[in-house]
């Protein structure tokens, strides 16, 4: 699947400015237009589609591998968490150059107690130089460089688009029981990591939700070749039957992209709705960020993306 879109990369890319948010942008510079719709088509080859498909896990790399090396050898692999799974029904997923799909179900739920944490940036401040709280990332004990860790985004400070600053709540850590720790009850604090200065607050308690799961691999390609076989006949439809006015705007679409305010030609919105069908017709396949599909046209594969952002 195309890589997701996780909390701290949304929220990360809103700190740099981002403008889409659950297809709502924040308006159009020269015109009136409130309702907008974009499409684009990228030709894949069949590595291109391979990597495609195959899940990009970010900042679950290390559990993922896990999980994996372990479900492959021992059939089943079990995790607990009370945030995002790292893996889904119907990943997939690459282990000593064979591809499985993913299965997933739930085996166990129990009430936990855990913190909301809050991190704070802004590069034009520092820690006050009397009556403040600092600590050094690597000096904090385990529980609490893991609490930080919670809510801190994943994001490239050094980038020219690196946010100016930011605040992100809301996020909830599970302190193992027994465990030390500096910054609960502490109040608002700053934490040095990586050469900057965070304001942070483990703040008020809630009972969240752990869940128990068990995972199963089911191999679907020996090698890369028999996964690009698999997933042809899987996940690409055939984008067949266009006329001649829809295959022109699907063809605007390889080469420079569409976009177009509401209400939409003609031949666009026929081609929009020809999309949605597929994704109708295969809604348990394919189903990478909204609005992407899977197309074969003229005996190429293409990833078909189409966007809607309303003021």
């Amino acid at each position: 699947m195309s890589p997701k879109l996780t909390r701290r990369s949304l929220l990360g890319g809103l700190a740099a400015g981002s403008a889409l948010l659950s297809g709502c942008l924040g308006g159009f510079p020269g015109n009136r237009c409130t309702s907008h719709y974009s499409l684009e088509a990228t030709a894949l080859t069949d590595p291109e589609l391979v990597e495609t498909v195959t899940e990009d896990f970010h900042e679950h790399a290390e559990t993922v591998s896990r999980l994996v090396a372990t479900a492959a050898s021992e059939g089943t692999a079990t995790y607990s968490t009370y945030q995002d799974m790292p893996l889904e029904s119907g990943d997939y997923v690459e282990h000593d150059g064979a591809y499985y799909r993913v299965e997933h179900e739930r085996i166990e739920t129990r009430e936990r107690t855990a913190h909301e944490v809050s991190i704070e940036y802004d590069r034009n401040e520092s820690p006050p130089t009397t009556g403040a709280a600092v600590f050094d990332f690597d000096e904090l004990p385990t529980a609490d460089r893991e609490a930080f860790l919670t809510a801190y985004p994943s994001t490239d400070f050094e980038n020219d688009d690196a946010p100016r600053e930011f605040l992100l709540s809301g996020y909830e850590y599970v302190y193992p029981d027994g465990a030390e720790s500096r910054l609960i009850d502490a109040g608002t604090v700053w934490i040095r990591h990586e050469g900057r200065s965070f304001e942070v607050t483990v703040g008020e308690t809630r009972t969240v939700e752990e869940e128990t799961v068990r995972y199963t691999l089911e191999q679907v390609g020996e090698d890369s070749a028999a996964f690009a076989a698999y997933v042809h006949e899987e996940h690409v439809a055939p984008l067949g039957n266009l006329s001649d006015a829809e295959r022109a705007v699907f063809e605007r679409a390889i080469d420079d992209g569409v976009d177009e305010c509401e209400p939409l030609s003609d031949d666009f919105a026929a081609l929009k709705e020809r999309l949605n069908e597929i994704h109708e017709r295969r809604e348990d396949s394919y189903s990478g960020h909204y609005g992407d599909h899977l197309v074969a046209y003229e005996g190429t594969t293409y990833e078909v993306t189409l966007t809607h952002a309303v003021v």
